[in-house]
């Protein structure tokens, strides 16, 4: 399954007993976006799912990689701990070690939400931004 939205997408991978996505972005505010879309995309089924609200999200971290898997735990704790089933993913701001961003979508309803994957976690597992050619490439890992 390959997204691509802007400049930016994502694909995903097989990692023996977890999932992957390769991820690509003009800038590491498209890469973070990117990231949030493909984390969603294996969660849910983001058509299921009505952008009624919006959540604000934030994560703090000193390197680019520690400050993405922060914001992408901060995806499935949303999730996970509050329920919310998220359709799309904003960054409001980054820099200085810190990401704030917004989440549109719904309270997790099972009867209308399609779950594709349950996600446990976000792995370090070979995770280096790299830049490339001017885009800003990642492969991320997942617990599943």
């Amino acid at each position: 399954m390959a997204e691509r939205v802007s400049g930016g997408g994502f694909e995903s991978f097989e990692h023996t007993a977890d999932v992957g996505l390769r991820v690509w972005g003009s800038s590491l505010t498209e890469l973070f976006e990117q990231a949030a879309a493909g984390l969603m995309d294996l969660m849910l089924d983001t058509e299921t799912v009505d952008a009624a609200r919006t959540m604000s999200i934030s994560a703090l971290a000193h390197e680019p990689e520690e400050l993405l898997v922060a914001w992408l735990e901060e995806i499935l704790f949303a999730f996970d701990a509050d329920a919310f089933a998220p359709a799309t993913a904003r960054v409001v701001s980054l820099g200085n070690g810190e990401v704030r961003g917004e989440l549109s979508g719904e309270d997790f309803n099972p009867r209308r939400n399609e779950v594709r994957q349950v996600i446990k976690a976000v792995t370090y597992h070979d995770l280096t931004i790299k830049k490339v050619m001017g885009t800003y490439e990642v492969r991320i890992v997942f617990d599943v």
